[in-house]
């Protein structure tokens, strides 16, 4: 009563003022044991979903008094016009632009129609006189798929037909509940308008109900009007799913079993279960369609009989691609199934795409090294990594061709000029380097045999690039070196293969073009790939082609499949554009934030909430009709599938609510359930119950159990080494075995990294010497960041202040610090001599004023955060700079001898960080040293501390071995030692020289 009474209200305000008094009183406390407790909860349920609602609905439009909303909303006029007058002059020199250069695109072509069709006078569109003429020429115009039609559309073919006239020769034929165009500005509400208001029977504007769907089994139709009946209505989806939208069985099949549609709800994995919800779920279909494939039938069309279920039968229905097909089709392919995926990226990465085309890069101009090295190591030349560093190493101040010609004899024809060029304009190398490249490395014979081929066969293959066009040279490549017999061989073969005949393709193209010869080619490539002209890696499918297809809804539209999976069922829809600072809508308009710039203040208007608000329902209603598009792809069986956390629980608990729920309304989905999803299954579950769907949930075992490619390899290895016959004699046995039992040697290498950082260093030698420490440390490594307006009155974070610490004694000014007066910079005359003249001009309330003045101007400079300068305390860097280590960093800074912040990368021998790390293995280290200065007899290391500790010991106890890497890389950067080491707490206000 108090809901319809708000909705009475006429005035904005009076809404507000009444949505803000509705009082929802109390529940009784008191049991009554007459009353069920299920449906008490469920009425608790009910209640708290409406309060929260009107909660939203006061928070998302009136969070702003409406006084001020209405003056934000005003303020935001002008900057609106002149976006709107910037948009038309973009337009108008657009224009110009494309009539000097005699262009036009699609759009153009519309507009220009319309130009010609309509006139515009005194504010009326009317017909023009082309468009009254054609009126004349068209008995009828026939519009297909009609509920994809934009304004556009609507305004060329209104001019042309005659129902302005009285003459109706408009046939239109399409289902609103198919419209899924709307990013193309596709206008579903033209068909709604014709269909609410065009009459069955006799008349101008008739309307003739096409209900039979003469594609899908009964089944099929059946949990399509199931679920659609309940979920699509006029306020949610802005369709009403009655008698007339519901369609009606008009395929004859004959009978079979196991065409019931399926919902499988996949358990989300844990962590440790190593795989995620799309793998998962991937996992889970592959099971399905193995058992589809032991005993499903479908009707063959051909033959008129029933038949076992072919991979190419099926399809996986994805929302988007992106991000998804590709990993399903990985998991399917592992599990043994074939699947395909019309890819739009990968051409050019394709390993036997970059194979040939660096073949040809090195025909042209041999003096590349990286090209001469995947032909080196490639089948084309068939050398191991080995060989080519032994033929590099010989010759270091040279090309590698240079280097291979050496290793073969000098062999070969001579270099382009270009690579000529490039070689002489090489750096010489130090007089040290060239005695060492004097002292060539021994050429084995094998090797020098080898490179001497090779050499030969490119002067062969050169030669023939003189004459042979492109296409040819490139046939005779392939089939002297049998490589679509070797690449077909490989994983994935017939993929690679038709990658291969694809660059065919390209090669015949290009001779098309005015361009010819090799050099043209490679560099024609070259620019497709460097602008991500990608074609997508070839598909090698035919209409007999036994695979499962993986496409995109939007891709499947006006196609049919026996066994239609619809997947990914639990992502999140995207929701963005209606979060944005500025919405545009056909209908309302344009809405924006209200921006004070001066005040650095962000609003939301009211107007943009309410376009937010129906972007949103126009978006999921979209969504609604995407839905409905993927399952009428369906012909014999529909099979859903989506992940979801605590799936049986909460499938069971919407069984039990489904069971309390009565009245004509039950099972029905409601508004708020339909404008608060966020996926395909928030709209699904609450009406899945009343459904002929079977749900059957898959739980974390049995998603677990899917993944096992290492389990399925272990179980095959133990069957042949155990139970089965091995063929041939013992020793063909001991040997087979000793292969399928064989262990990777170098397992102990799993943990060899290449680089890593001093802090991880050092936080693992804490796990030795101080286990507080260590677990301080790991429990700030899981915290998130939290920003600080969102911490309130928190505590600042031990990383953020120490941070804030290091930041200010970056930036710090020692030249103002002990001049004459503190904050002026003096002449070397006027600065203090020793530590006692120096410590007596720092006058401690002085200095931290300075210190509070310095760290404002940082600030407003925008060189400190706000956060941080909250974070550090002026007496904490006072009572460092009255130390005598600020002191003698005082010094050395004005003498320019200071360096802080250094970063350096140390290479070490593996062994230092692991007893089984192998001797002669580098791994980089990498870290930031707060400070160090140099004085006289050597280098002082420095580096600042916040931690709460009670003494240095145990500061040292912590660092120590981060200040030995950074004394290590620091003797090496500076080529001096360093005599001493200083760890500073700014906690304890004091520092200590290392103990060693």
């Amino acid at each position: 009563k108090q809901l319809e009474e708000a909705l009475s209200y006429g005035f904005l305000s009076e809404f507000e003022a009444g949505l803000s008094g509705i009082s929802f009183g109390r529940l009784p406390s008191r049991k009554d044991d007459t009353v069920s407790p299920q449906k008490r909860e469920l009425a608790k349920e009910l209640r708290a979903g409406v309060k929260d609602c009107i909660q939203s609905l006061l928070e998302h439009f009136f969070a702003t008094p409406l006084e001020l909303a209405a003056r934000q909303g005003g303020e935001c006029r002008e900057p609106v016009a002149a976006l709107i007058d910037l948009t038309l002059d973009f337009d108008r020199r657009m224009q110009e632009k494309k009539r000097d250069r005699k262009v036009i695109d699609f759009s153009d072509m519309e507009h220009f129609a319309l130009d010609i069709l309509l006139d515009k006078k005194d504010g009326e569109v009317r017909p023009s006189a082309v468009a009254l003429e054609y009126r004349q020429h068209f008995a009828e115009v026939l519009t297909d798929e009609y509920q994809d039609s934009n304004l556009v559309q609507e305004y060329l073919l209104r001019a042309v037909s005659g129902e302005e006239d009285g003459v109706f020769n408009r046939f239109m034929v399409g289902d609103v509940k198919q419209s899924i165009y709307k990013f193309r500005l596709a206008r579903p509400e033209l068909f709604l308008e014709k269909y609410n208001t065009y009459r069955e029977g006799e008349g101008g504007c008739r309307r003739i109900d096409l209900t039979k769907n003469f594609r899908s089994r009964r089944e099929v139709v059946d949990t399509v009007n199931d679920l659609f009946g309940r979920m699509m209505s006029r306020e949610a989806g802005g369709i009403a799913y009655d008698e007339r939208a519901a369609l009606y069985p008009g395929a004859e099949y004959p009978e079979s079993d196991g065409c019931t549609s399926e919902l499988l709800l996949v358990e989300k994995p844990d962590r440790a279960q190593e795989l995620d919800g799309k793998q998962a779920e991937a996992l889970a279909i592959a099971q399905k369609i193995k058992e589809l494939r032991e005993g499903f039938r479908v009707f063959d069309r051909e033959s008129g009989v029933l038949r076992g279920v072919r991979y190419s039968d099926m399809v996986i229905l994805l929302r988007t691609n992106s991000g998804w097909d590709e990993e399903f089709r990985e998991v399917l392919e592992q599990e043994g199934i074939p699947a395909y995926i019309a890819s739009k990226t990968g051409y050019f990465a394709a390993s036997e795409v970059q194979e040939l085309l660096n073949l040809l890069r090195v025909l042209d101009n041999p003096g590349q090294d990286i090209p001469l090295f995947g032909v080196l190591k490639s089948v084309f030349g068939g050398f191991s990594e080995e060989e080519i560093a032994i033929v590099r190493s010989r010759r270091k101040n040279c090309s590698l061709y240079e280097a291979l010609k050496e290793a073969g004899g000098e062999t070969g024809t001579p270099l382009p000029e270009a690579a000529q060029e490039e070689e002489a304009a090489r750096i010489p190398l130090p007089e040290a380097a060239q005695e060492e490249d004097a002292a060539r490395i021994p050429l084995p014979e094998d090797l020098q045999k080898k490179a001497a081929a090779f050499l030969g066969m490119l002067a062969e293959y050169r030669d023939c690039t003189v004459y042979l066009p492109v296409r040819e040279l490139l046939s005779k490549l392939v089939n002297d070196f049998g490589y679509l017999d070797y690449i077909t061989a490989l994983p994935a073969g017939s993929r690679r293969r038709a990658n291969v005949e694809m660059l065919f393709s390209k090669a015949s193209d290009f001779e098309k073009t005015s361009y010819f010869g090799l050099f043209h080619f490679v560099r024609y490539m070259e620019q497709l790939e460097k602008y991500d002209v990608d074609y997508g890696e070839a598909g090698q499918l035919d209409e007999n082609a036994d695979v499962v297809r993986i496409m995109s809804i939007h891709k499947s539209k006006g196609l049919e499949f026996p066994v239609t999976f619809v997947s990914g069922m639990s992502k999140r829809f995207n929701m963005q554009d209606a979060g944005q600072a500025l919405i545009l809508d056909t209908d309302l308009g344009l809405g924006v934030e209200y921006v004070d710039p001066e005040r650095r203040i962000r609003n939301k208007t009211l107007r943009g909430a309410v376009l937010s608000r129906k972007l949103r329902e126009d978006s999921l209603a979209e969504e609604l009709r995407v839905l409905y598009v993927a399952m009428t792809r369906a012909r014999e069986k529909l099979i859903l599938t989506g992940v979801l956390e605590d799936a049986e629980e909460k499938w069971e608990r919407q069984l039990a609510q489904a069971a309390l729920q009565e009245g004509e309304n039950a099972g029905r989905l409601t508004y708020l359930d339909f404008i608060e999803a966020g996926s395909y299954l928030d709209l699904l579950l609450p009406v899945l119950p009343y459904a002929r769907i079977q749900v059957s949930v898959t739980g974390k075992q049995e998603a677990a159990a899917g993944k096992v490619q290492e389990q399925a390899q272990l179980f095959r290895r133990r069957e042949l080494l155990g139970q089965a016959q091995l063929p041939g004699d013992e020793d063909t046995k001991r040997r087979l075995a000793e292969r399928l039992s064989a262990e990777y040697p170098y397992a102990g290498l799993a943990d060899l990294y290449t680089k890593t950082t001093v802090s991880e260093l050092k936080i693992a030698a804490m796990a030795d010497r101080d286990e507080a420490a260590y677990h301080s440390f790991e429990e700030k490594e899981v915290q998130p960041y939290i920003p600080l307006f969102r911490r309130g009155e928190e505590k600042i974070s031990g990383a953020v202040r120490g941070n804030a610490y290091h930041r200010v004694m970056e930036l710090m000014e020692f030249g103002e610090v002990a001049g004459p007066e503190i904050g002026q910079a003096g002449r070397e005359d006027q600065l203090p001599r020793d530590y006692e003249e120096y410590a007596g001009r720092l006058e401690p309330k002085k200095l931290e004023s300075y210190i509070r003045d310095f760290v404002g101007r940082l600030v407003e400079e925008n060189r400190l955060t706000k956060e941080y300068a909250q974070a550090v305390r002026e007496q904490k860097i006072g009572a460092f700079l009255r130390s005598k280590t600020g002191y003698r960093m005082w010094r050395a800074g004005i003498r320019g001898r200071l360096y802080r912040e250094q970063p350096f990368v140390l290479g070490i021998d593996a062994r230092r960080l692991k007893e089984g790390f192998p001797e002669g293995e580098t791994v980089l280290i990498q870290g930031i040293i707060d400070a160090f200065f140099v004085e006289e007899d050597g280098i002082v290391l420095l580096d600042y501390k916040t931690d709460s500790v009670l003494t240095m010991g145990e500061l040292w106890n912590r660092y120590e071995t981060q200040m030995d890497y950074y004394q290590e890389a620091l003797e090496k950067l500076m080529g001096m030692k360093v005599k001493e080491r200083i760890l500073y707490s700014f906690h304890l206000e004091k520092g200590a020289s290392s103990p060693r």
